[in-house]
């Protein structure tokens, strides 16, 4: 009874392992949108990983760790394969799930030795008291910190530069290298209990240093957005700023041209009566000009009507030709996403533009288009020599990079948001700046 109780839990925790080490990758991750390829791919991971430890729990290894081995190259290439995001997460966070869980389950082993007096043989022998309160405390502090993971992921935490991708990945690694020798060390001295208490504190040392840096990049984190934040204010400010400014322009020429067409109007009828067609022809083409240019894009959206109409006005204050196609409003993008996208991307075009002397060519186009659920923005405007060659991440060039610079970031966090990405190319002496979003609902 007591074997049949032991094989039960043994195969039941296995199970549980394979089900948090696949489905922490999961949920950390994007998945594609078939979800019949996620469901099949996350079953067919957890029963690869399934069948392999229940042979290896009930049968003798010929090669030691071959277990471990054999679990890591599933789970990364479960997400290389079937899940996205940054390469390097896909690769380092397998590594670390399966670390996490190796460092707490030794950590325990000791914990509970040192307080217990049992040997590490003792303490995971199969089917005892003993090693049922092992795996329940190991399994439950790993389901806590796999959580405590996955919200730290939700607080969108943006790997900016190098420094960040050290604190990142090299230093959880090197902890975690130093406690796996720490673990070697005491195996090595025939587990001498003298230096158990210093194992433990170098343990829970290693530990509290990975804690304070993923604590450290959330407080990074917190602080860029505040500052990207910032940087938003500044831009709707300037917008309703010049937006109002547009609308009494408009105002002011619509009056003028009103006034105008009434005289216009008199003359037309009079050089028509008089058979003068090509002279009243020529006028109503003027009145037609005047119109055009005093007419402010107007669709259902009044927020794409406001930032686009302070764009135009802004592009064509620096004597910049404005062209633009507009199939879609974009009525499912959060009113203050609409403004940053639009924005940049008309931003990025005219700073760059008005580097370029008026006797070259000054021109930028601006499109909306759709199709099925995917909506294609597209910001294009002329260069005078390659900008990706000398430039291929589009970094800023101004001192003040904390407050500019920053539009290619907001465009990916923008696209990131609503599934999509951000695509940057030259074409025959053009920039072409695309985001690619989706609608979900």
């Amino acid at each position: 009874m007591t074997i049949t109780v032991g094989i039960i839990v043994e195969i039941t925790v296995n199970l549980i392992q394979q089900i948090l080490f696949i489905g922490f990758l999961y949920l950390f991750f994007e998945k594609s949108e078939n979800k019949v390829k996620n469901y099949l791919a996350f079953t067919i991971s957890v029963m690869l990983l399934f069948m392999m430890e229940n042979y290896y729990t009930f049968h003798e290894m010929t090669f030691n760790h071959l277990d471990s081995l054999i679990t890591i190259i599933v789970m990364i290439l479960y997400s290389l394969i079937f899940l996205k995001g940054e390469l390097y997460l896909r690769i380092i966070m397998p590594l670390v799930c399966y670390g996490l869980n190796m460092i707490i389950a030794f950590a325990t082993i000791y914990l509970m030795g040192a307080i217990t007096g049992k040997t590490i043989a003792e303490s995971v022998e199969f089917s005892t008291a003993f090693r049922y309160i092992y795996l329940i405390v190991v399994e439950t502090m790993y389901i806590i910190i796999l959580c405590l993971i996955l919200r730290i992921r939700k607080k969108k935490i943006v790997i900016s530069s190098p420094y960040d991708v050290f604190a990142f990945i090299a230093i959880p690694i090197l902890c975690m290298v130093a406690m796996y020798s720490d673990v070697f060390i005491y195996q090595i001295v025939d587990f001498d209990s003298r230096i158990l208490v210093l194992i433990i504190i170098n343990l829970l040392v290693l530990i509290v240093i990975s804690v304070l840096v993923w604590i450290l990049l959330m407080k990074i984190s917190k602080d860029n957005q505040v500052k990207t934040e910032l940087l938003l204010s500044k831009q709707r400010e300037e917008m309703y700023k010049i937006s109002v400014l547009s609308a009494n322009e408009n105002i002011e020429k619509t009056s003028h041209i009103k006034h105008d067409i009434k005289n216009n109007v008199m003359t037309v009828s009079s050089l028509i009566k008089n058979e003068k067609y090509d002279k009243a022809q020529s006028i109503c083409d003027s009145i037609s000009r005047n119109l055009s240019d005093a007419t402010p894009i107007h669709t259902l959206n009044p927020v794409l009507n406001a930032i686009l109409n302070v764009e135009i006005e802004k592009a064509i204050s620096q004597r910049i030709i404005f062209t633009y196609e507009i199939n879609d409003t974009l009525s499912f993008i959060e009113d203050v996403d609409i403004v940053s996208l639009i924005g940049n991307l008309c931003d990025n075009a005219i700073e760059y533009l008005i580097t370029i002397p008026e006797s070259s060519l000054r021109r930028m186009s601006l499109s909306i288009a759709a199709h099925k659920n995917f909506y294609y923005i597209s910001c294009k405007n002329t260069i005078k020599e390659s900008v990706l060659s000398d430039n291929p991440k589009m970094a800023t060039t101004k001192k003040d990079n904390d407050l500019h610079g920053k539009g290619l970031t907001i465009l990916q966090r923008i696209a990131k948001t609503y599934s999509g990405e951000v695509r940057i190319k030259e074409v025959n002496q053009e920039i072409i700046v695309s985001v690619i979003i989706r609608d979900r609902n």
